[in-house]
């Protein structure tokens, strides 16, 4: 089963993908983590996107689908998930291709869809814990974890995480990302799940269309 997550920033998507690894065996693809893993290999593939990231360029889309069949080709689970990619219609048409020539197709695109309202207080009253990496919401989160994290100073702000940062990604989600539904949608692949819902409730909808 191959399965790609969709939706806007602080939609939910890796924490949905987490859940899947953890409790379902999902191998994650993710963009930024294979492609310093096969720099460090030292492999020919890796010394060609080091050839690009060393300078600072963007890794051209011809790669991004060898790694894409490379990590398909290894990889030993049943279950495979993309969380991140595509980003736009040109990706996600690449992904699509590079599928098929290994005679894999995708199975579901996931689309968390939130009401931006909710989405924008979602965003910036999100914190990290600055020692374990963790993701809390000063209003949702057990307000007495949340004392507790504010007395040892550990929470943390992300610079994105502002309204007016946010309403610049989101705008940027808007013009890339959302063609990408379309595309799904031709393929008869997407499914909308509300992401307006507590983690839990999203995670058994998407365990539900899933299946699981």
């Amino acid at each position: 089963m191959i399965i790609v997550f969709l939706g806007p920033p602080g939609s939910g998507k890796g924490t949905q993908a987490e859940i899947l690894r953890e409790d379902h065996g999902f191998e994650h693809f993710d963009t930024g983590s294979r492609l310093r893993a096969e720099i460090a290999t030292g492999s020919d593939l890796g010394q060609r996107i080091a050839s690009f990231t060393n300078e600072g360029k963007l890794v051209p889309i011809e790669i991004i689908k060898e790694m894409i069949q490379k990590f398909i080709r290894e990889t030993k689970a049943e279950r495979i998930m993309f969380d991140g990619f595509p980003r736009n219609r040109e990706q996600a048409q690449v992904m699509d291709e590079a599928l098929k020539e290994l005679g894999d197709d995708l199975d579901y695109a996931i689309y968390l869809e939130i009401d931006e309202d909710n989405l924008l207080q979602r965003i910036i009253n999100r914190r990290f814990d600055k020692e374990t990496g963790e993701i809390y919401n000063l209003v949702s989160s057990p307000a007495e974890k949340i004392a507790e994290l504010k007395a040892a100073d550990r929470l943390i702000q992300r610079k994105d995480d502002t309204e007016e940062v946010f309403g610049t990604r989101l705008k940027v989600y808007a013009e890339e990302t959302v063609p990408v539904l379309d595309f799904y949608r031709e393929q008869g692949v997407l499914n909308k799940i509300d992401g307006d819902h507590d983690i839990e409730v999203v995670a058994q909808n998407v365990k539900k269309l899933l299946g699981l």
